[in-house]
């Protein structure tokens, strides 16, 4: 598939931070966030941490992409008590709230950098995560140079957790994948207009690709033996190596 060039950088950061600008809407992130729309959210943090130590040394050091909030630091943080984590993310207030949640966890372990992959160091890291971020950013190049940029900064063989929701907006079934999404936030204790906004955002989605084209933009970014290791409704999450 060919691509357009990437937009400018200002442009991307611009189209990333309008995800994450209302305060209100960040507060709530802990309750109504990641934990009530994932489907098995706590069981997907612990296989990201069996997978990644798998690879990673004691002391590995761990770039996380979309690092604002901060649940899955906080989390890798407390079972991994010698890991260091360099996160980026370019909503500034998404950032004071991971400082908040992974910051008791991972103390002086913990640097979080406002800005978007670009803007982390070269490494070379251990491993890398990008869960919940890759549909935020579109397909029209910026999807394969952020994730050619992570791979660039890894160690050789280094692991690699891509987590994202996969619904196709041109198949017939989207309507049904919607409500499936819709309704298991619902059952999850989410207010029934929170919801409804939700959806409705998701369904608008111009930057969200099917799963097929996640598995491509893996290979096309120069990784290898992507695998397929959680499917929960329409979120998909792949681990693969530099």
């Amino acid at each position: 598939m060919t691509l357009a060039c990437p937009p400018d950088r200002a442009s991307l950061m611009s189209d990333l931070q309008t995800n994450f600008v209302d305060l209100e809407r960040v507060n709530r992130y802990v309750d109504v966030g990641p934990p009530a729309f994932t489907p098995g959210h706590g069981g997907l943090l612990q296989m990201i941490g069996i997978l990644l130590g798998e690879v990673m040394p004691g002391d590995g050091r761990l770039l996380v992409v979309g690092a604002g909030g901060g649940l899955e630091t906080r989390y890798l943080a407390g079972v991994e008590p010698n890991w260091s984590f360099v996160g980026v993310d370019p909503a500034s207030a998404m950032l004071d709230l991971a400082r908040s949640i992974a910051g008791p966890a991972a103390g002086d372990r913990l640097s979080l950098i406002e800005g978007t992959v670009l803007d982390a160091p070269p490494g070379p890291f251990d491993g890398a995560t990008c869960i919940l971020v890759l549909g935020l950013i579109p397909d029209d190049g910026s999807k394969l140079s952020t994730l050619e940029e992570v791979r660039r900064r890894l160690k050789p063989e280094a692991p690699f957790i891509l987590v994202d929701q996969c619904i196709d907006l041109a198949a017939s079934d989207a309507s049904r994948r919607l409500n499936r999404y819709a309704t298991y936030a619902l059952r999850s204790g989410v207010a029934s207009d929170t919801v409804v906004k939700a959806r409705a955002a998701v369904g608008a989605s111009t930057s969200m690709v099917p799963e097929a084209r996640n598995s491509a933009l893996l290979d096309e970014a120069g990784f290898r033996d992507a695998e397929l290791f959680y499917a929960g409704m329409a979120w998909r999450g792949w681990i693969a190596y530099a």
